[in-house]
């Protein structure tokens, strides 16, 4: 009973998870299709944690840091700003001053995505992955279950019951 509850509620997440993405998806290419694109320019970057080797408690251990590019551009005198967050870091992809070529929604002149396939797919590909991933996981969560309970008690018959 407790099984097929778990098993709906991620089913449901996954559902909400996907249609939720699939709005993002669609306001991504109504973005493509009536926006405009201009350059921006590479201004400046901010520090984004990539990983930390850091145990906790402990007071050793790195963390490594990425920078991320902020770039401006104008749009009709006005001035914007977007942070670039997938497709590189200042200093290798990206340099201060680089020309990078955004896309535009001319209605909302602040919503914008640097124009490479990585920056406009990236996220919410991985959360359709993500959605389809968890359905079938809620939805096939019983025999997971029994599987593992399985593996489990064989285990212990052949190494403690011989």
């Amino acid at each position: 009973m407790k099984t097929k509850i778990i098993s709906r509620i991620l089913q449901v997440f996954a559902l909400y998870l996907f249609f939720s993405t699939s709005y993002t998806i669609l306001g991504r290419i109504l973005t493509i299709q009536s926006g405009k694109k201009i350059n921006g320019e590479v201004v400046s970057s901010y520090k984004e944690k990539q990983y930390s080797t850091q145990t906790s408690g402990k007071s050793y251990g790195t963390t490594h840091y990425i920078l991320r590019p902020i770039i401006q551009y104008k749009v009709n005198g006005e001035t914007f700003e977007i942070n670039g967050k997938i497709l590189g870091e200042v200093g290798k992809e990206y340099q201060i001053g680089t020309p990078v070529e955004l896309i535009y929604n001319p209605n909302q002149p602040s919503y914008s995505f640097i124009n490479s396939f990585l920056e406009l797919w990236y996220e919410p590909l991985k959360y359709i992955i993500y959605s389809v991933i968890l359905f079938f996981f809620g939805t096939f969560l019983k025999q997971i279950m029994e599987r593992i309970k399985e593996k489990i008690i064989h285990f212990f018959r052949t190494r403690f019951f011989l």
